[in-house]
């Protein structure tokens, strides 16, 4: 099969590159003329320059291919229109660009957020799958106007929702790994918050199920390892492959918040949104983000297989190869 990937040079997209290569598909990646493609280094990609927002970039990229995964997209933002322009509207031109040029498609993969359903109620049970999304922040909000907007399309497609996704090459959970270097295990003040986690590679694995299974079609799925864990779990968790049992620091809500305001603050002044914001804040004090794989074991017959303290060394492992830890 012939796969194009939108944020093919990022993180998980290049981790979903190796898989596709390694299960013997043909590759494509959009990526704009100045994108670091460092992580692409020694796969058989063929990359196309171009971004979303000239459509006409996508003729050549979408010829003859048969599953689009659309992981480019945007974070954060200095306002929400600036979010929905990149996730919303993006997504919007990739899928008029599909209609166009796409006559042999057979799957538009999107892969979303558990942010686009907004948080699950508390503790380690699971948000159900047919709740009403609700999702908290701009992101979110951004991210399901990307879902309805592939829903409304008319073309083939399935709509996957990672969690907090780690593994070698992430720079987000890294700030985590280096506190836990040094025994801390830093988490919102209050009540335990529970997670649901994937690894990089589990989750390729599980896209690759998703544009291979026939019953994923018109679907929407969370993609997430069976074992949500607490913040201080996941704390201790990486405290430990260092050799440190975690020393736990709860920061207080209020203080949490007061450092959202300042780093919006920043932002402004500077014109550049930071990951780190009030809306970030938010999303750490919900009270969790649990959500059930049941649906993706009945309809891919799958199951995200790597025990967290395996995974964790693996992420470790990469870090310590790029010379960040």
């Amino acid at each position: 099969m012939r796969a194009l990937v939108t944020g093919g040079h990022g993180f998980i997209g290049s981790h979903l590159c190796a898989r596709l290569v390694a299960a013997g598909h043909e590759v494509r990646v959009l990526a704009r003329p100045d994108s670091d493609l460092g992580a692409l280094a020694g796969l058989p990609v063929r990359v196309f320059p171009g971004d979303l927002r000239r459509p006409l970039a996508l003729a050549e990229a979408l010829a003859g291919t048969h599953w689009v995964f659309h992981l480019a997209g945007a974070l954060a933002g200095l306002r929400e229109s600036d979010l929905m322009a990149v996730n919303r509207d993006g997504t919007l031109r990739l899928l008029e660009a599909c209609q166009t040029w796409g006559g042999d498609l057979r799957r538009f993969l999107l892969v979303s957020s558990l942010a686009a359903a907004g948080p699950s109620p508390g503790g380690p049970e699971p948000r159900p799958d047919d709740a009403e999304p609700r999702p908290l922040t701009w992101y979110g909000r951004s991210k399901l106007a990307a879902e309805d907007a592939v829903r409304a399309s008319g073309l083939p497609f399935a709509l996957l929702r990672p969690p907090v996704v780690f593994g070698a090459g992430d720079r987000a959970t890294l700030p985590l790994f280096r506190l836990a270097r040094r025994g801390l295990v830093a988490i919102p003040g209050g009540p335990p918050r529970w997670y649901s986690l994937i690894s990089a590679p589990d989750l390729a694995e599980g896209l690759l199920r998703a544009a291979e299974a026939p019953a994923a079609a018109g679907e929407t799925l969370p993609l997430v390892h069976p074992e949500p864990l607490s913040g201080e779990a996941l704390g201790c968790l990486l405290a430990r492959a260092f050799g440190r049992p975690g020393r736990t620091l709860r920061v207080p809500p209020p203080l949490l918040a007061l450092a959202g305001r300042s780093a919006d603050a920043l932002s402004r002044l500077q014109g550049r949104p930071r990951i780190f914001s009030r809306q970030k804040v938010a999303e750490m004090l919900a009270p969790a983000w649990v959500a059930s794989p049941a649906k993706a074991q009945r309809l891919l017959g799958w199951t995200a297989p790597t025990p967290h303290d395996r995974a964790v060394a693996l992420a470790l492992a990469g870090y310590r190869r790029h010379g960040w830890l």
